[in-house]
């Protein structure tokens, strides 16, 4: 199914910074910032959207020679360039390539003592 002329317009905007909520609005939805943060949110929901900006992604890609394969191989020969002339260089390079790869997360502890039912009563 073909997009609508404003939703290609808001791909167009979002493919400029790939910030969405700016997108929406400069695609010319009328609405405050809160509202365009949903609703951009949700048409990047969009099969359709999803599909084009991943259309327009790999276009780019192939016109610059640049993948994410291309990026790490050179990140590699930093790190490989670096491990011992510069190990800052070669860790940052590593800390890069840790987060790509989702190596790196904040872990968050939670305690406290409030159950479903705690909660229910004190809504009631």
């Amino acid at each position: 199914m073909a997009l609508s002329d404003k939703h290609m317009r808001f791909v167009d905007e979002y493919m400029i910074d790939m910030n969405a909520a700016a997108a929406y609005l400069r695609a010319g939805y009328k609405c405050n910032e809160d509202t365009a943060r949903a609703n951009a949110s949700r048409l990047l929901t969009n099969a359709n959207i999803q599909a084009e900006i991943a259309n327009r992604q790999e276009k780019i890609q192939e016109e610059s020679g640049m993948s994410v394969k291309w990026v790490l191989e050179k990140y590699k020969k930093i790190i490989e360039d670096n491990i011992t002339v510069d190990p800052a260089v070669a860790k940052s390079a590593l800390d890069s390539v840790g987060k790509h790869y989702g190596m790196f997360t904040d872990k968050v502890k939670l305690e406290g003592s409030l159950t479903v039912e705690k909660l229910l009563d004190q809504i009631s």
